[in-house]
């Protein structure tokens, strides 16, 4: 439950800084930058600590794809992002965990007690209804909002690629496979901006100021202390719990967005807060 209190909170906060990031220099060039810094600085810790990497053959097979599908969901992610509304992609993003949680009792034989499931299904509720303006969702139109479709294709692999990942954590242990799937994402990127520039695209160190380069690179060194926290609990506990603690992640934004940007949080934002708390203390009494 640590861990993935861990991760919630890398998370939540390089959302804050994604935002950030994305109002200055795109949701591009901060996702790619992002994903290369991370997978870089995963790479240094990998050669410090020197973790045995001969689980990884066992793992690659399903690792490797698994970390494509996710750079994907990250462009399809900023991309729902772009579109919009924000009212709809978060909280349909935020109910990503269900897929990881239900993967895991089915194919993992993971059980869980009554309380720990109720635990699961008041947290990741509470963090879907903190993550959704009511107020925002009542001034939409009826028609099928633009960054609807993107959000649902992102959340779907998103929950796909998180099982994976915390499966190969198990197999492999959580650095290894940490590594090999950031530097795979990081590959993608990489290659895609290659294609891009080839294309007649300009190059990002070329356009953007330090000061945006280095927001995006802080950027993704929080978001790989969460993901390192999620590796961490997912090796040593059951993936379903880690994964329903890691979705409180938009308390975070939330409340961030008090502070930084002024917001005011919707009535339904706080009954949400109040029903994570309550899934914790559930999920932490036993």
């Amino acid at each position: 439950m640590i861990f993935g209190l861990g991760a919630a909170f890398g998370w939540g906060v390089a959302d804050l800084f994604a935002a950030l990031s994305g109002r200055r220099i795109g949701s591009w060039a901060t996702v790619s930058i992002a994903q290369v810094a991370s997978a870089l600085l995963v790479g240094l810790v990998l050669l410090m600590v020197g973790p045995e990497l001969a689980g990884l053959a066992s793992v690659a097979g399903w690792l490797v794809p698994s970390a494509v599908l996710a750079a994907v969901a990250y462009a399809a992610l900023y991309h729902a992002l772009e579109l919009g509304p924000i009212a709809v992609v978060s909280p349909v993003l935020a109910s990503y965990a269900v897929i990881p949680v239900l993967l895991a009792v089915a194919l993992l034989g993971e059980t869980l007690t009554g309380l720990q499931v109720v635990g699961v299904a008041v947290t990741i509720g509470g963090a879907v209804l903190t993550s959704t303006d009511l107020r925002a969702l009542r001034m939409g139109t009826h028609s099928m909002p633009p960054g609807l479709p993107w959000a649902a294709a992102s959340t779907l692999m998103f929950g796909i690629a998180t099982f994976v990942f915390g499966w190969a954590a198990q197999r492999a242990g959580w650095l290894p496979a940490l590594w090999l799937s950031r530097s795979t994402a990081a590959l993608c990127f990489v290659l895609v901006a290659a294609v891009i520039r080839a294309r007649g695209g300009r190059s990002l160190g070329a356009v953007l100021p330090a000061s945006a380069l280095g927001l995006a690179v802080l950027l993704g060194f929080v978001d790989l202390t969460g993901t390192m926290s999620y590796a961490r609990g997912a090796e040593v506990g059951l993936i379903s719990i880690v994964t329903a603690v890691s979705a409180t992640y938009p308390i975070i934004p939330v409340f961030g967005g008090i502070a930084v940007f002024g917001e005011r949080p919707a009535p339904n934002q706080l009954v949400g807060v109040a029903l994570v708390v309550a899934g914790l203390i559930l999920l932490g009494g036993n």
